[in-house]
């Protein structure tokens, strides 16, 4: 029972503010345009400023130990593996280059800072986020450079090494992550006077971004591509856990790793790999899909995960 009453505390605070944000568009009180420039505040200024405070509260020495850098081989080697056999795997059943990559895409990238920050706090509370915090710090670049190649090749075109580059260098994510480990390297501290507003700040960005993926949903679009975002949204919230926690179990992690991991793997499919699919040549309409479709079945998944790794001792 005590299992059963945290994975409910972990998803229904999840599962509430994206109920409100539906209410809040089907009552007229925001539009699809002004969803769409929040998402784009929450992108540029409060995920930025969230992660930046993620990462300068790490003790580098201590997080950088040899445990924290086999979660980081593991993830980074198991989110490039699970890309590369879902390409090879879903050229025999999906034969438009467009909804191909979007559906890959889909599959590889997670919301790991909205979610993962979400999770680990509600297991563990707030002051025990570093590990998630570090890997959100290498898997965010690494899904903007694969995100990147895959629609580069779907295109039919070479990978433009610097259109990657400047990706990386323009994404918000990145510049906050870059900084933030610039500031741990050379024990650089927030200013006292920008540490309350910064703190404000990034305490905003999961209720609002909540709400406002709460908002975008939109149910009476999803029928034509029933059979895609199933397929999507199994490979992204069963399959690729479950791949990543047992290899996750036979190496040793347990406790704060693991949620990291669940965190990572078994978070629904990234808001802003809708924006990539737009910018990049990819279906657009099946990439806001697949974002609505993993996170609405991401909140009785992931209650399932965390109830079954809490049950096996691994949480």
């Amino acid at each position: 029972m005590q299992n059963l009453i945290l994975a409910f505390n972990v998803v229904f605070p999840l599962f509430l503010m994206m109920v409100i944000g539906y209410i809040i568009r089907n009552k007229n009180l925001a539009d699809d345009h002004s969803l769409d420039v929040m998402n784009r505040l929450i992108f540029r200024v409060f995920m930025p400023i969230l992660l930046f405070r993620n990462i300068i509260t790490l003790e580098l020495a201590e997080a950088l130990n040899i445990n924290n850098l086999k979660l980081l081989l593991l993830a980074t080697i198991a989110t490039i593996a699970i890309a590369v056999f879902s390409a090879i795997l879903l050229r025999q059943f999906v034969k438009e280059k467009s909804k191909c990559s979007v559906i890959i895409q889909g599959i590889f990238r997670s919301n790991l800072l909205l979610f993962g920050v979400t999770i680990s706090a509600s297991i563990y509370g707030e002051g025990n986020i570093g590990v998630v915090s570090l890997l959100s710090a290498f898997l965010v670049p690494l899904y903007n450079v694969m995100a990147v190649s895959l629609f580069e090749m779907y295109r039919g075109e070479k990978i433009n090494l610097k259109k990657i580059l400047v990706s990386i260098i323009r994404n918000p994510l990145i510049l906050s992550s870059a900084l933030a480990i610039v500031c741990v390297l050379f024990n650089i501290s927030i200013p006292e006077i920008l540490e309350s507003p910064t703190k404000s700040l990034s305490q905003i960005t999961t209720p609002l971004a909540f709400i406002v993926l709460g908002g975008t949903f939109h149910f009476h679009k999803l029928s034509k591509n029933i059979t895609y975002l199933l397929l999507t949204s199994i490979g992204k919230l069963v399959l690729m856990p479950a791949i990543i926690f047992i290899i996750a179990y036979c190496m040793g992690f347990r406790n704060e790793a693991m949620a990291a991991l669940l965190g990572s793997a078994a978070a629904p499919t990234a808001v802003s790999s809708f924006t990539m699919a737009k910018e990049m040549g990819g279906d657009g309409e099946l990439a806001g899909q697949i974002v609505v479709v993993t996170s609405i079945f991401s909140i009785l998944t992931i209650f399932l995960w965390v109830f079954g790794l809490k049950t096996a001792g691994l949480l």
